[in-house]
């Protein structure tokens, strides 16, 4: 009993204890809601987007702004982090951060580099996603104001997400996805881009929400190559869809078929890729999927399943042509395996792969035979046997 008893005072007490131990009142917070990551010659640049300021640099509607942007230089992200708690009347909290701009720059003088400082931070929770700035400051991205969400950080988080459920250009990826791809042996990560469509001043003042059209506003564009953990270039759009359709990453695709000289859009939710490794010399990629027919600009039977299996020919012929034109131009251009060719290698022969590792990039991975295969087909075509062409 007297064990017992002696039990739940230890319990008791070390509830009060730890109960509040780390707790912070939320009015001495400045919440962060993302981070912009920017390189000036020798100096680090350090942007944080805070939410609950109560003035603002990035919108401002006489001081009721609900957001601002507090910005800090130094030799090191560290010394660059201090130097925006030194103007920052709170405490800065990175608990909350949903997304991280990184700038060409540091991504071509390597992430790593500024990776431990997001690792180490016991605050953040490294599920935030991740993206590269292209063609503008990483800093301004933050600025950037949209009628449809309260913060910067939040627009970017919902245009990542709708962008990679229906178009297939953009993928989400997360600092822990990013980080794990680096670390991979055979495999080269890739990044979605964002980019600022319009004059910065602009887009970062209250008058931008206040349009039917906004002038400035952000968009996604191609994916970044990375070798490792360095910028290689960028992809355009068209290449971008298919990185994702060989990467299974594409959630919906719209493609337009060339039958009898006349543009047919297939629709499809269902693209499967499947590589295998022949051999170090040789891989075989097979495409399996499923599409709609929604839009005809000729006269054509599609209830004639013979016109329906040339379609899907024309359909296989297309794809395996752009996808291959894409693989080809990794391997010369960028020797960034970001399929994961060597990956799989690694996982199912470690003895090859040892033999193999040192000069996979640069010696084997660009001489790579891939061999593309489909197994497409069309299951839909409309409930109208005549487009409304043909019923005029």
């Amino acid at each position: 009993m007297k064990r017992l008893t002696l039990i739940l005072s230890f319990f008791i007490i070390s509830i009060f204890l730890t109960g509040c131990a780390g707790y912070e009142e939320l009015n001495n917070l400045s919440i962060v809601t993302a981070v912009a990551f920017d390189k000036t010659d020798d100096n680090y640049e350090l942007s944080f987007l805070i939410a609950n300021s109560p003035k603002a640099q990035t919108s401002a509607k006489e001081g009721e702004a609900k957001t601002t942007v507090y910005e800090g230089k130094g030799k090191t992200i560290a010394e660059a982090s201090k130097a925006i708690e030194q103007i920052v009347p709170k405490k800065t909290y990175l608990g909350h951060i949903n997304v991280v701009i990184i700038s060409e720059d540091i991504a071509k003088d390597g992430f790593l580099k500024i990776a431990d400082w997001l690792l180490r931070n016991p605050q953040t929770r490294k599920k935030f996603y991740l993206l590269q700035a292209k063609d503008e400051k990483a800093k301004n991205i933050l600025k950037i104001t949209s009628p449809l969400e309260s913060f910067p950080s939040q627009s970017i988080a919902t245009l990542i997400e709708s962008n990679a459920e229906t178009k297939s250009i953009a993928t989400s990826i997360t600092y822990s996805n990013f980080i794990s791809q680096i670390l991979e042996k055979g495999y080269d990560p890739v990044l979605p881009t964002i980019t600022i469509k319009g004059d910065v001043k602009k887009g970062s003042n209250e008058k931008n929400l206040e349009t039917t059209e906004p002038e400035t506003h952000l968009a996604l564009g191609p994916l970044a190559i990375y070798k490792k953990d360095k910028l290689e270039g960028f992809s355009t759009e068209k290449e971008s869809w298919a990185i994702n359709v060989l990467k299974n990453e594409a959630k919906e695709v719209n493609y337009n078929v060339k039958y009898q000289n006349e543009d047919i859009s297939i629709e499809t939710n269902y693209l499967k890729s499947k590589i295998k490794i022949i051999d170090t010399q040789n891989v075989e990629i097979t495409i399996s999927g499923k599409g709609d027919i929604y839009n005809i600009n000729n006269k054509i039977d599609i209830q004639n399943y013979k016109v329906i299996n040339k379609i899907e020919k024309a359909w296989s012929n297309s794809l395996k042509k752009d996808l291959s034109k894409v693989i080809k131009k990794i391997q010369n251009k960028y020797k960034s395996d970001i399929f994961g060719f060597g990956n799989l290698i690694y996982k199912n022969k470690p003895k090859t792969w040892q033999k193999l590792e040192k000069d996979w990039n640069n010696k084997y991975f660009p001489n790579l035979n891939v061999k593309i295969k489909t197994n497409l087909k069309i299951e839909a075509t409309g409930s109208l046997v005549q487009t409304i062409k043909e019923g005029k």
